[in-house]
């Protein structure tokens, strides 16, 4: 059998490819392998499952078949050149500068030429090597064998008859294993081939195995070498058994009807993420939302769970390292690597021993938030108001407040609960509940609002906006429902993206009820303040960045006096040595005193001038010494700064994930009566209520045609319900 062209990667290039685009995720094409496993073209296969799934558009999918053919033709063209090294017409310094070129004109967008004519043109290769590959690649169309046709019909014929009745024993001990390998691949071998000697070879499907038999005109004379030989003709060059093994499959009386392993290729390993499993309820916001007909997808979650310190919290799940794998003709079989994620833990929480848990460090209530953290948070309880006597409360827990916030004052934590909310401001992380109402107040959470009833104030939330009596002149803007259980909602201003529903909507007497659904204003506040903090953090990362850069070349000077000054003190002790050397050559005349007398005085001025450099370098060392340090701080704060953007910018992410796994449902639902001059915005459009609706569901829908197709044309639809 020759080397087949269409033989790929497990993975089709059109899967790596649309990977690596961002087209799809990972997830996507793992499902779409396993959909596709069975198919005989994996290839078309995975194409159609990208576009029945709408996962990569028709003009994506152009560009990534495009794509693929140029890898494929690109991959064809270093294993030719691969083979030319190995038959030994060309070196790898060659082979090198013919790829080159290739590209160069690849990125110059001229004619497409073969390595193959760009190796002859250079005198490099010769035709008949060129077409020798060619023909090993099967690029070409190949001269008819001179083996009798019938004859090798005959003898693959006889050879499965003889399968059943055949009890000779090969003689090599991994025979067992082959045997049982080939029978389990049976379904997945190409059609067998004979090549010299007489010797049959079976290819497996996925190119991963090669098996040899013996037919009935099998030459008893072949030699290691020439079988070797045909293997490699065939392409055959990967995971071939040792010469021992191939001299015992042609000195062996069997193998004609139980078949011999002669290659194997090294299987891939598919990499895996690392995951965190957590053991506490981290989708905070799951409950909310109206579902299609109209009901309120409302669970009550019951209480927050409270753990123990050591409670395991979070356990991570190490990545599977990838590994590519070759196949026999030594094509590597490409593979998805892992990504390893960290895992995180903020107040309240520590990390086991061996790194991959986190524990409860205290008594508390656990909470996973949008940068990935885990925490534990305490609780703070205040027996009476938030007043004068209290003060603003900000405390990184949970906060239960046994009377009102009152008016001008802040309260500020994870999960707030108070009996009323009378003019203060609440901030929180998690859920907020008033027991009374909110009345003249400001609230932003990260979770749910509860309250009884909320007047003349703003609410701005990720989750649900649950009242149990009325809304009246106020501003609501939520990435969840807003629920008016049993009563009104009065001249309002109310953005939620999972819808609305109340009992009753506008009365006679007070303004119109502006209502935004499946718009997400929360979601785009956030993601503009995110943006702002990153690029705040940013700014202060290059300016310590800046200031490490100016002290590390001032202590790149002191570096340099401290060289010169250490220059000093050695020239003065060389010179020293040398002046006492010709002090002690001169005789003691009355003509060389003088001379002797300036020597020494020169000496003194030498010892001076080195005191002098060490006291220098005693300066030098100590202002470099204190220049190191400030850099080590500005390091620190560099690290703590680039942790702290890299948080945001993952919360940025996660919120971005999470808005993309909620869709917006633009349906407004009346159990009782809506007012005219109410106005409803969709995403797509609006309507004015002219008169007056009871028992009705308004929703966004697509307008068709008489016969079904889309007009592009949305508007808000009146039904009952």
């Amino acid at each position: 059998m020759a080397i087949d062209n269409s033989r790929k990667p497990k993975i089709p290039f059109i899967g790596l490819l649309a990977v690596k685009n961002l087209l799809v995720t990972k997830e996507d094409l793992q499902k779409g392998m396993s959909q596709c496993s069975g198919a005989g073209n994996i290839d078309l296969a995975l194409k159609e499952y990208f576009l029945s799934n709408e996962l990569v558009s028709s003009h994506n999918m152009e560009r990534l078949l495009r794509a693929a053919k140029a890898l494929e033709m690109r991959q064809k063209e270093f294993k030719f050149g691969t083979i030319a090294v190995r038959k030994g017409f060309i070196n790898q310094s060659v082979l090198k500068l013919a790829l080159e070129e290739q590209e160069d004109a690849i990125k110059a967008k001229k004619n497409f030429r073969l390595v193959g004519d760009i190796l002859v043109e250079a005198g490099m290769l010769t035709q008949k090597q060129r077409d020798y590959i060619l023909k090993l690649q099967k690029r070409v169309r190949q001269e008819v064998k001179k083996v009798s046709r019938e004859k090798v019909n005959k003898t693959l014929s006889d050879d499965k008859e003889n399968i059943a009745k055949d009890t000779e024993t090969p003689a090599l001990d991994n025979s067992a294993e082959n045997l049982s390998e080939k029978q389990e691949d049976k379904s997945v071998l190409l059609e067998p081939e004979i090549i010299a000697g007489g010797i049959k070879l079976e290819i497996s499907k996925d190119f991963m195995g090669a098996f040899l038999s013996k037919t009935d005109y099998f030459d008893n004379n072949i030699t290691l070498t020439e079988t070797k030989e045909a293997l490699l003709d065939k392409g055959i060059v990967l995971g071939i058994v040792v010469d021992e093994m191939i001299e015992g499959f042609i000195n062996s009386s069997g193998f004609k009807t139980k078949s011999f392993r002669v290659a194997k290729g090294v299987s891939p390993i598919q990499g895996k993420d690392s995951k965190v499993e957590f053991f506490f309820n981290t989708d905070y916001l799951k409950a909310g939302g109206l579902t299609k007909d109209g009901a309120i997808d409302f669970k009550d979650r019951g209480e927050i769970p409270y753990v123990e310190e050591g409670t395991v919290l979070a356990e991570k799940i190490p990545m599977v390292e990838s590994r590519n794998g070759r196949n026999i003709y030594g094509d590597e079989i490409e593979t998805i690597p892992g990504t390893d994620i960290a895992i995180k833990y903020g107040k309240g929480a520590k990390l086991s021993e061996d790194g991959f848990k986190v524990l409860a460090a205290v008594k508390g209530f656990p909470k996973y938030a949008l940068s990935g953290h885990v925490f534990v948070h305490q609780e703070y309880v205040t027996e009476g108001d938030v007043d004068y006597e209290t003060g603003h409360i900000d405390y990184d827990g949970n906060i239960s407040i046994k009377g009102r916030i009152k008016s001008g004052f802040k309260v500020k934590g994870n999960d707030v609960a108070a009996i009323e909310l009378d003019g203060g401001i609440v901030t929180a992380d998690g859920d907020v509940k008033i027991a009374g109402g909110i009345n003249e107040g400001k609230i932003y959470a990260r979770g749910n609002v509860y309250a009884k009833f909320i007047h003349k104030s703003e609410v701005i939330c990720m989750g649900n906006v649950i009242v149990e009596k009325e809304i009246v002149d106020a501003g609501i803007e939520c990435s969840g429902s807003c629920v008016v259980e049993n009563g009104k909602l009065i001249s309002s201003r109310i953005t939620a993206k999972m819808g609305v529903k109340a009992r009753n909507i506008g009365t006679e007497k007070a303004g119109p009820n502006v209502i935004k659904v499946g718009h997400d204003a929360f979601t785009e506040k956030e993601l503009e303040k995110n943006r702002e903090q990153v690029d705040g953090l940013n700014k202060q990362i290059a300016h310590h960045e800046k200031k490490k850069e100016n002290l590390k070349e001032e202590n790149l000077d002191l570096q340099k006096q401290i060289t010169e000054l250490a220059h000093v003190q050695d020239r003065s002790q060389l010179e020293e040595k040398q002046i006492n050397s010709n002090i002690s050559s001169m005789e003691n005349t009355v003509a060389n005193s003088e001379i002797i007398q300036e020597s020494k005085m020169k000496i003194e001025q030498l010892k001076i001038d080195a005191q002098e450099a060490e006291k220098n370098l005693d300066v030098c060392f100590d202002e470099s010494e204190k220049i190191e340090g400030i850099m080590g701080k500005e390091d620190k704060e560099i690290k703590v700064l680039e942790e702290r953007r890299d948080n945001f910018l993952e919360e940025r992410t996660n919120l971005i994930v999470w808005a993309k796994d909620n869709p917006g449902k633009p349906v407004v639902i009346v159990e009782g009566a809506m007012l005219t001059e109410t106005v409803i915005f969709g995403q797509h459009s609006e309507k004015r209520v002219t008169e007056l609706i009871r028992h009705a569901k308004i929703m966004e829908v697509l307008c068709t045609s008489d016969d079904g197709r889309s007009l592009n044309i949305y508007e808000m639809q009146v039904g009952n319900l």
